[in-house]
């Protein structure tokens, strides 16, 4: 049965009350006054029966445990509870006296089950309209990128049936080679490094293919499109051109080189001219190329074939095929592509490529170093996407905090030391040390 705690906070008759040992400038105090949860009850309440069974765990305490948890990066929730069992201002922040006993662990566990996916994504997209209502996100540029996380499995698991983690895939960690885990792929705004827009997928997925939906994601939260979506070179492709300018978006990201056929030394699409009004390559030679149809199985790909003849006496023969005729499988986003390589050559485009790596990587830095993203706290794609959500969200609201700092005379330089404070006061394990090197100031 669902219920809601009448009194917010109970104390004890012979100790102070709580609310008057938490520093008026300590995180969570912060933090409790830019976050709004009262939304959380209704979003829940099919979830719980009204008039039936034992009295629940109060819904709204759920998803301050869990942002606790993004906010100190603890990996594991027996950590969790252990540390708000004697952290005076975890129990004032979830709105538990000293006298009372804590949920079991177990119950977060089973929050995740009931809740679904709902509430937490409604507690990102009101960071994000908090965010931009306060003025935090300019929306002109927008960065995207990916980064992996560690699933909590072995090695030898990954893919199997009986695996306790079916969703998590092989990818690539820098500096690490191949490890199971997962891609969070994340739009973030340019002017405060707000995350606007963020998705899960297993690690072997190419962020390539998942830019579009991500930015798509992003724009439904934003009161007008980008002017640009800068990103790396692995999103520098004429489709993913195409799709950006089909929503009037500058894609800036370097164009993917070309690849050479089997490897060998041979000319590549960039050495054949296109001729619009006669649909046709020239190859170096000055022999033609004539459309043949789509290739098989690829209906996004055209057919270009040279003759027979005009290849066998050719002399540049041996640098260009090893079949008896050369014929190229060009994408029909080709003219997309041509015009990314043009604008990549323009001073603009190389001013906003260079803005992107240390605002979307400094994001990621962040997340990693502060807030727990190396590692899955849990197993499943969907636990991992609201593992993502939630530290989102506590990346967002602490630009909102910086903000409200500004507005009330505090020290606005509080949360470019952030780390340090939370591990004087003792609230950070000594393992959260901060690397000034890594963690970009807000």
């Amino acid at each position: 049965m669902q219920t809601k705690r009448e009194q917010f906070q109970q104390e004890l008759t012979l100790l102070p009350p709580l609310e008057t040992l938490i520093p008026a400038d300590h995180p969570l105090r912060r933090l409790n006054r830019v976050l709004d949860l009262s939304f959380v009850h209704d979003s829940v309440r099919e979830r719980y029966c009204q008039d039936n069974g034992r009295p629940s765990i109060d819904p709204e305490v759920i998803i301050r445990l869990f942002l606790i948890q993004a906010l100190t990066g603890l990996t594991r929730v027996r950590e969790l509870m252990r540390e708000v069992q004697v952290n005076l201002a975890y129990r004032w922040f979830i709105g538990y006296g000293l006298d009372e006993k804590l949920p079991d662990h177990s119950t977060l566990s089973k929050a995740l089950e009931r809740f679904g996916d709902a509430v937490f994504n409604e507690v990102f997209a009101r960071s994000i309209a908090q965010c931009q209502a306060s003025g935090l996100i300019e929306g002109k540029v927008l960065h995207v990128d990916a980064t992996t996380i560690r699933a909590d499995i072995d090695r030898d698991r990954v893919g199997r049936s009986d695996s306790s983690d079916p969703d998590a895939r092989y990818g690539k960690f820098p500096g690490q080679g191949t490890a199971p885990g997962y891609k969070q792929h994340t739009v973030v705004d340019d002017k405060k490094r707000v995350v606007v827009g963020l998705s899960v997928t297993p690690a072997n997925h190419s962020e390539h293919d998942s830019a579009v939906e991500v930015v798509d994601q992003a724009l439904t939260r934003l009161d007008h499109p980008p002017e640009a979506v800068c990103a790396d070179t692995a999103y520098g492709s004429g489709r993913n051109r195409a799709a950006m300018e089909d929503r009037d978006i500058r894609l800036v990201s370097p164009p993917q080189r070309p690849t050479r056929p089997s490897g060998g030394p041979w000319f590549t699409i960039d050495d054949f001219t296109y001729d619009e009004q006669q649909d046709c390559y020239t190859c170096p030679a000055g022999a033609p190329l004539h459309y043949v149809g789509t290739a098989t199985g690829r209906a996004d790909k055209r057919r270009y074939i040279a003759l027979t003849q005009d290849c066998r006496g050719c002399s540049m023969k041996t640098i260009c095929t090893r079949a008896s005729r050369r014929q190229l499988k060009v994408s029909i986003y080709r003219a997309a592509y041509q015009r990314l390589q043009a604008d990549a050559q323009t001073d603009s485009f190389k001013v906003l490529y260079r803005s992107r790596a240390p605002v979307i990587e400094g994001v990621f830095a962040e997340a990693k170093q502060w807030h727990g993203l190396r590692r899955a706290w849990r197993r499943g794609r969907r636990k991992m996407q609201v593992q993502c959500l939630l530290i989102a969200a506590v990346i967002n609201f602490k630009r909102l905090i910086a903000l409200f700092s500004l507005w009330n005379g505090l020290d606005n330089p509080f949360f470019s030391v952030f780390g340090y404070i939370w591990r004087a006061s003792t609230m950070f394990p000594n393992r959260l040390q901060p690397n000034y090197a890594v963690v970009p100031k807000l």
